[in-house]
């Protein structure tokens, strides 16, 4: 038998997270999603990261009501949270790639529930080969992301749906914070009307938002990124047409069209400058906010 070793589980298995408290009501509560792994809030119900996963893209759909069983829970309540559990797979096939889930609820101690007092649906992310979270059989293959890369993207993609939303349509587009750690600089992008704005554009049909967003970033900088972490979102209306646009932020390195980017429509700055420059303070705020998360010191917003 093959042994599988994700030492990231080893504080929940010795018991170093738990608390007194329920996780499940105090995380939405505490008020900073971002910090809380909290991809999408709606109305009864809630979609958040496994910060202990089985598999990449380990998410929970929760209900804000405190209940252990399934007949405590409103139908409309039912209904939402594997609405929740549905659009989480979209966004997983979208995102990862993968090829199954396993889904379901361990309800009650006897079941397994590590938190049986506040029932939560878990969708874990499957992949032909990779690692199961029973005793494997057979040679294994973990897929090892970054817990806050994944939730970034997984956040990107529910940002950009439609779910819970009864207000207008809009077009959903893709955008970067840019930080080239090797220069210590970020990168803003400088349009034909001399404003200074992040890089961003429309997503492409069945095109996962972040990766329409580091696409963004090649065409329009010349720069090869990936991504490190969520940036936020904005809504604004440009030509009589309502548009949300999801950041992520990016790090980048040159690629081989930088230098003809460099000085024209692409600036590097130092990370305070670059925050200044930003012709709209929205994307001021929120690029500092996703600069700070990283801990790059950018000063104060003007």
């Amino acid at each position: 038998m093959e042994r599988l070793w994700a030492p990231w589980r080893l504080r929940y298995v010795e018991g170093a997270v738990r608390h007194r408290g329920c996780i499940f009501c105090e995380k939405p509560a505490a008020g900073d999603d971002v910090g809380e792994l909290i991809l999408l809030r709606g109305q009864r119900a809630y979609v958040i990261m496994n910060l202990f996963p089985y598999n990449t893209g380990h998410v929970m759909a929760v209900p804000f009501a405190h209940v252990a069983d399934l007949a405590e829970l409103e139908r409309e309540t039912i209904s939402e949270l594997f609405e929740l559990a549905t659009w989480s797979t979209v966004a997983a096939r979208r995102v990862l790639r993968c090829d199954g889930f396993n889904i379901g609820l361990n309800l009650g101690d006897v079941a397994g529930a590590g938190i049986s007092d506040h029932l939560h649906v878990h969708i874990v992310p499957r992949w032909q080969g990779d690692a199961n979270f029973m005793p494997i059989l057979a040679n294994t293959m973990v897929i090892p992301e970054l817990i806050p890369v994944t939730y970034a993207k997984l956040r990107a993609e529910f940002e950009v749906s439609s779910f819970g939303r009864k207000d207008a349509p809009s077009v959903p587009q893709a955008g970067a914070v840019v930080w080239l750690p090797d220069e210590g600089k970020v990168a803003v992008r400088r349009t034909r009307d001399g404003a200074i704005v992040l890089p961003k554009g429309h997503i492409e049909p069945g095109e996962a938002a972040y990766r329409a967003a580091l696409r963004e970033v090649a065409e329009e900088m010349g720069l090869r990124g990936e991504v490190i972490g969520w940036g936020g979102v904005l809504e604004f209306v440009a030509g009589g047409t309502p548009r949300r646009v999801v950041y992520l932020l990016v790090q980048a390195q040159p690629g081989p069209d930088f230098t003809q980017h460099l000085g024209h429509d692409t600036l590097l700055l130092e990370p305070s400058e670059a925050i200044a420059a930003l012709t709209h303070e929205d994307a001021r705020r929120l690029a500092a906010d996703a600069l700070r998360r990283i801990g790059v010191p950018v000063g104060s917003v003007p």
